[in-house]
């Protein structure tokens, strides 16, 4: 399995259009705050192992 450690950053090609990265202006706001939390639970779930 690969780790996401093990993937450097040039070298990742994105496959489907929805998962490239894209650049977004943070404010101080409700709706920042629950799009950081949201990701961030959802990196956290999808790595639990590595973090072990």
């Amino acid at each position: 399995m690969k780790r996401l450690k093990d993937i450097s950053a040039e070298s990742r090609e994105y496959q489907k259009e929805a998962n490239k990265v894209v650049d977004i202006h943070f404010q101080n706001d409700e709706a920042t705050k629950r799009l950081v939390m949201r990701s961030a639970k959802r990196v956290i779930a999808a790595h639990t192992a590595e973090y072990k």
